[in-house]
């Protein structure tokens, strides 16, 4: 049986350095990375900014991100919708221009209800992409019926509010200055300076 050494003859392994080319195919990676983040960056903020200055009221749903990317199929593609970041954007976005952002509850069926005349399915999977309704018979895609309820549910909560009108159409809202008419913010043209006026 070998003697076991002590600490200070351990043999040590030195670390190789990095070749040119793992170092150049390192930042080549980095760089894919950057861009692909960057354009999902953009992508969300333009989506989200041409929905709160186009509509009044947005409805999101709050639903149960943690439990779907459980779903292994389905994981990769949810988290890199990036949910959570659109809603943050909503939120704040939609008070910039006045309109309002309304929230769908957790459980709030909206796939399951009929559009038509309110039937609600007990349990309708996934695979099925087509909503059919047993009562009134009405056949449309999954993802328009949910969408019609929730654009009901909307329209309930400004009847509820009693303000549908944006500060754009004169009404003040979030973000503007009292005494002041919100107006549209025009871009600067290139190449001109800001002046301060000049005093009389």
């Amino acid at each position: 049986m070998a003697a076991a050494l002590p600490a200070k003859d351990w043999p040590t392994r030195a670390r190789r350095q990095a070749s040119a080319r793992w170092a150049k195919a390192k930042a080549a990676l980095g760089t894919a990375h950057a861009r692909v983040a960057n354009q999902r960056r953009d992508g969300i903020h333009q989506l989200t900014t041409r929905l709160a200055a186009t509509w009044g009221t947005v409805v999101v749903e709050d639903l149960n991100v943690a439990g779907m990317v459980r779903n292994r199929r389905l994981a990769r593609a949810i988290a890199d919708v990036g949910l959570a970041e659109v809603r943050r954007q909503l939120s704040y976005k939609t008070g910039w221009s006045g309109g309002r952002l309304v929230v769908a509850d957790r459980w709030y069926p909206s796939s399951k209800t009929c559009s038509g005349c309110g039937t609600v399915k007990a349990k309708l999977a996934l695979s099925e992409r087509t909503y059919a309704c047993a009562e009134c018979g009405l056949a449309l895609g999954r993802d328009l019926n949910a969408a019609l309820n929730l654009a009901a549910l909307a329209a309930d909560v400004a009847q509820s509010c009693g303000e549908t009108r944006n500060a754009r159409g004169g009404a003040v809202g979030p973000g503007t200055r009292a005494g002041r008419a919100p107006a549209k913010r025009e871009p600067r043209k290139r190449g001109t300076l800001r002046r301060k006026p000049e005093a009389a």
